[in-house]
């Protein structure tokens, strides 16, 4: 969203609305798709979801900095407009996170999401910081993906339309369907950095246990989310004060 790219007009869309999901059933779209997918070379699963997330139509910017809305035309006003979520997942933690020794890494326990935690190395904490100002109302560290597919459904059903998913490339790989085919979420998909799985049985390893991997979300791309943030409330802002001062949206 630089001043120098024109700024989309706003398009209203009707939430999409998702038939009734078992997450038991998501479950098993998601071991199915890992059995699939991940059995193809890792640059194959990436040129796959170079076609799939139709990534020459993104904003190179944004791609840059791994960044990706879902769809491309997705317009981030939505996201304080109606109910999103945001996620991460738990190898962003770091090996030194305040909650470790109480919950273990491996949890969904996060003081960052109560605002709580003042770790100055943390990328989840500086990630939810980003997501709140996006709009963003309820957050969720992944332990595993069964307890996400579940939580999402949850929310799903409570009028929860968009979402800020943090993931490595391999698991946005099978996830997009389950995340966006089936449950109906759009919004932005943030991949991370590190040591990131790239075979099923890394994958499937870290699903189940802590495999002491590190990843995190670049600077760069927190940047770039506080930027978009600080652009829609600045909109929103020149726009409740046009409709103060009775100016027509055009004439700003």
């Amino acid at each position: 969203m630089s001043s120098e790219s024109p700024k989309p007009k706003p398009t209203k869309r009707e939430p999409r609305m998702c038939a009734k999901i078992d997450p038991a059933k998501l479950g098993m779209v998601s071991d199915y798709l890992k059995r699939t997918v991940s059995e193809r070379p890792y640059a194959f699963i990436l040129e796959s979801l170079t076609e799939r997330l139709e990534l020459d139509k993104v904003d190179r910017r944004l791609l840059s900095v791994g960044l990706i809305p879902v769809p491309t035309d997705f317009d981030p006003r939505r996201f304080a407009e109606e109910k999103t979520v945001a996620f991460v997942p738990y190898c962003c933690k770091p090996f030194d996170c305040p909650s470790n020794p109480d919950v273990g890494r491996k949890s969904n326990k996060c003081q960052a999401v109560d605002g709580q935690c003042d770790h100055t190395g943390c990328s989840v904490g500086k990630f939810i910081q980003a997501a709140k100002k996006l709009g963003a109302r309820e957050f969720y560290v992944i332990e595993s993906d069964g307890g996400l597919f579940v939580w999402l459904a949850e929310k799903r059903k409570e009028g929860y339309a968009h979402v800020i998913g943090t993931a490595c490339e391999f698991a946005v790989s099978y996830a997009l369907e389950v995340i966006h085919g089936q449950l109906g979420y759009d919004g932005f998909i943030v991949t991370i950095n590190g040591d990131k799985c790239k075979t099923k049985e890394e994958y499937a390893e870290s699903d189940m246990e802590d495999r002491d991997r590190l990843t995190f979300i670049d600077e760069w791309t927190i940047s770039t989310l506080n930027e978009i943030a600080e652009a829609v409330a600045e909109e929103n802002h020149k726009n409740a004060r046009a409709r103060v001062n009775g100016i027509p949206a055009d004439d700003k």
